[in-house]
């Protein structure tokens, strides 16, 4: 099986939006399984008052988890991204009066059976690369699997309509972890939500991301709301700023393998857990697929390396904030097959603007991401993760 890459751009007055998913080009040999049975999670010994969720791994190319809305709880497999800042799940109207519906295979909210729901009414609709959801806002608990943190009266979007591409994916819905100037209709995504009310220790959200090659590893990585991961996360060796506190984007200095000012123009990039790989400007990407000796599959849009050379291969190294952070090619190469690796890099045409660079999943791999709403910082922290 062959798993590629799609993004999707959205202008939104002055914001720019995107959202990647996976597609699978052929189907698992095993029978499908309930979402909540295939990434079911388990919950941490708690030793701060931080709320700690497990999310599942999907081959290194996509982390999912799991949330609740409603009293009493309706179940939805997610997306937690921060790249983008609306949630929205499939609303029980969603494909009712269609044969081929996106929402047919879904798990769908119903207000009705909620006694905590209250109408919101104004309309939604995201559009992405690959299609859109829409419907309108409700107003519901909302509640993160595997925690005890829950939000009362998050504004959600109750999905109506789902491009037919969603219906070849596993999750049920998107949950937002951007900022609120990001979000559709403005708003105030489920962590910012929490932080008003006052529901967590700090402001702060750290997300540690494993590296599992082929397997579907049903505890990935880690979310963390309301402090710092000690237990998966080192020290911190920078802190930050963020250059624009919509998406968690930031400066990046420079990048290169021999050294990190190979590359040294600067631009603005994001962190985004909602992305696969490590997109930025052709050039550099191109320079950097040579450099491994990966060659371009034209049938997959991806640069692809031999596996068995993966422990042959260097490391990227980015400078950020003045500090130089390398990359292992363990978290940096994806497992498509056996024999066949992708580079996870991709060549990246972003709008006027726009941020130049998207550090997606194998940034986060490498190193833990500690995003401070409070002080408008990114903390960056190697993971302890092999």
């Amino acid at each position: 099986m062959k798993i590629v890459s799609i993004i999707g751009f959205l202008c939104l007055g002055a914001a720019w939006a995107k959202f990647q998913m996976r597609v699978e080009r052929r189907q698992f040999s095993q029978p499908p399984i309930e979402p909540q049975e295939r990434f079911a999670l388990r919950r941490f010994q708690l030793t701060s008052q931080a709320q700690h969720q497990h999310v599942a791994d999907f081959r290194d190319f996509a982390y999912f988890g799991n949330i609740t809305v409603g009293t009493p709880p309706q179940t939805f497999l997610v997306v937690l991204d921060t790249g983008s800042a609306n949630v929205w799940v499939p609303d029980a109207s969603c494909g009712k009066h269609e044969l081929f519906s996106a929402c047919s295979r879904k798990k769908r909210y119903n207000s009705a059976i909620s006694t905590t729901y209250a109408q919101d009414g104004r309309k939604f609709r995201i559009n992405y690369g690959t299609g859109s959801a829409s419907g309108y806002f409700g107003n519901d608990t909302l509640c993160f699997s595997d925690t005890t943190l829950c939000v009362p009266s998050q504004t959600f979007g109750q999905a109506t309509n789902l491009a037919p591409f969603f219906a070849r994916q596993d999750i049920d819905g998107i949950l937002g972890l951007g900022f609120t100037e990001l979000a559709v209709n403005r708003a105030p995504p489920p962590f910012i939500n929490a932080v008003n009310q006052g529901l967590v220790d700090e402001p702060i959200f750290t997300v540690y991301l494993e590296h599992h090659g082929l397997r579907r590893y049903p505890t990935g990585g880690v979310f963390t709301y309301g402090g710092q991961d000690e237990e998966n996360c080192g020290p911190v060796v920078t802190w930050v700023p963020l250059t624009k506190a919509s998406y968690w984007q930031f400066h990046l200095q420079g990048i290169g393998i021999k050294s990190a000012d190979e590359h040294n123009q600067g631009w603005e990039v994001i962190s985004d857990t909602g992305t696969s790989f490590i997109g930025g400007p052709s050039s550099i990407i191109q320079s950097l697929a040579r450099k491994y000796g990966a060659s371009y599959d034209f049938s997959t849009d991806s640069y692809v390396v031999p596996c068995a050379k993966i422990n042959e291969m260097p490391t990227i190294k980015m400078l950020i904030n003045g500090e130089t952070l390398e990359f292992h090619p363990s978290n940096i190469i994806a497992r498509s097959s056996y024999e066949e690796c992708d580079l996870t890099l991709f060549d990246l045409y972003s709008p006027a603007f726009s941020p130049t660079w998207i550090l997606g999943d194998p940034f986060i791999r490498q190193y833990c991401n500690i995003h401070d709403v409070g002080n408008k910082r990114l903390g960056l922290a190697l993971s302890k993760q092999k």
